[in-house]
């Protein structure tokens, strides 16, 4: 499943390449030919009188030589760009299955390791802090990678999604995958639209028995964060290492890290969304009224409240747009990754 994930993000990226080149090379022949225009202009407009008309006609020779010479070098540099936007895909795609084998093979002891954070009060802690370490750690590393996205430069990259939908107490799930896919499309174009990002959804599962009711009706902000420390907060981490466990690795390191989306009944307090932000890998949705997905996610990975209502950080959810500098920090998060 992951590994075609690399397989569906490669195809785009590919085709994200062949439309670059076939729009540098008509921007390459429009500005040739807007550049003969204006020298065939010159040399109609130019003086008809000997040696006046010499120096006219030698003008437009150094015109019409300027304009060969630098289609010719916008024709070059569109072609190198694509070669390297090739090659870039390939090696990141490369990557991205041994990381995916890599995942396979060290599950085993990811699934040790998560049983440890999901011991409350100590073992959330630990979990925690290691998030806020990791997040700040990615965050340095990537930080030529924002500096390129401030400058418009924005390479394809994904974020991942494993979305977990709960059962209350009598085993009926709390929404159906029909019921989320508007919201997980609305998710898709914003940050694809706004941020060249990818959103990749590994998978929708159910829970097999029915949950505990702490954990379908959850806080948010304070709350939330109580709850994390305790039975809340060990119930979705090792209800995520069970139905998410190739994202497990990623969780652990900080590479490559999904998130996982619980579908739960209620948030009180006019909500339908949580996200803690770095604290955990996990944010919470109404599974009836999953309309907050995108604005979570965007607190997922660094966006805070702020901002007209058309902004996907403004107070309150339905916004799809994103300002530059928002921009730069989502593609900075430990969840939007090249591989």
């Amino acid at each position: 499943m992951t590994i075609r994930a690399c397989t569906e993000w490669a195809t785009e990226s590919y085709q994200e390449c062949a439309e670059w080149e076939d729009q540098g090379y008509q921007a390459c022949d429009d500005w040739e030919d807007r550049g003969n225009t204006a020298c065939a202009e010159w040399d109609d407009n130019c003086c008809d009188w000997w040696p006046c008309s010499w120096a006219c006609a030698i003008i437009t020779w150094v015109c019409v030589a300027t304009v060969w010479v630098s289609n010719w070098v916008c024709v070059a540099w569109v072609w190198v760009s694509n070669v390297v936007c090739v090659l870039w895909t390939t090696v990141v795609t490369t990557f991205c299955v041994a990381w995916e084998i890599i995942v396979v093979i060290a599950t085993p002891l990811v699934l040790l390791v998560e049983a440890i954070l999901a011991i409350p009060v100590v073992g959330r802690l630990i979990e925690i802090l290691l998030n806020i370490g990791r997040s700040i750690v990615i965050r340095l590393a990537q930080i030529p990678d924002a500096i390129l996205s401030i400058f418009g430069i924005r390479p394809l990259k994904k974020i991942r999604l494993c979305i977990i939908i709960l059962r209350d107490e009598a085993g009926v799930p709390v929404t159906t995958e029909a019921n989320l896919q508007p919201a997980i499309a609305a998710a898709t174009q914003i940050f694809r639209d706004q941020a060249n990002v990818h959103v990749v959804v590994e998978g929708i599962h159910t829970v097999n028995g029915p949950s505990p009711t702490f954990a379908l009706d959850v806080g948010c902000n304070w709350d939330a964060l109580g709850e994390d420390l305790t039975l809340p907060g060990s119930y979705f981490q090792l209800t995520a290492a069970w139905h998410c466990p190739t994202g497990g690795l990623g969780r652990i390191t900080g590479f490559s890290n999904p998130i996982i989306v619980f579908c739960v009944r209620d948030i009180p307090g006019g909500t339908a969304g949580c996200a803690l932000g770095p604290l955990n890998d996990y944010l919470t949705i109404e599974g009836g009224n999953p309309v907050c997905l995108a604005h979570e996610m965007g607190h997922k990975v660094g966006l805070w409240h702020c901002c007209a209502g058309t902004n996907l950080a403004n107070g309150t959810c339905g916004g799809t747009l994103l300002d530059w500098w928002q921009v730069a920090i989502v593609r900075n998060s430990k969840y939007v990754t090249y591989i």
